[in-house]
């Protein structure tokens, strides 16, 4: 592959992928997820190279100490996957604040 190959625009023109590419994709956002920083979680506009392939959200995660993993959801699915994860973060902060709560209590 030469240097035109690998920097040609895609013919899909939403997607930002340039050369030969196996999935179309539009980055939307990275936000630092992981704790103390160690991690970004992407969000992407993705779909497959292959006819009649669905439009779908992509998640990433890339770490430090691993490769990126994505995952492709069905878009009619993420809706669901956002309220979830809502109310995980905030049980999560509820459970963290009880705790922070007992701990005063021991020191006080």
């Amino acid at each position: 592959m030469t240097a035109v190959d690998r920097n040609a625009a895609c013919a899909v023109k939403w997607c930002d992928e340039t050369g030969t590419h196996a999935v179309h994709r539009k980055y939307v956002a990275s936000v630092p997820g992981g704790i103390r920083g160690g991690g970004l979680v992407g969000v992407n506009l993705a779909q497959r190279v292959q006819p009649r392939a669905s439009v779908c959200v992509e998640l990433t995660v890339t770490t430090p100490w691993s490769s990126t993993t994505g995952y492709l959801f069905a878009a009619g699915s993420v809706p669901d996957i956002a309220v979830a994860l809502t109310e995980a973060a905030e049980r999560a902060t509820e459970l963290d604040a009880v705790r922070h709560r007992n701990d005063d209590c021991h020191y006080s």
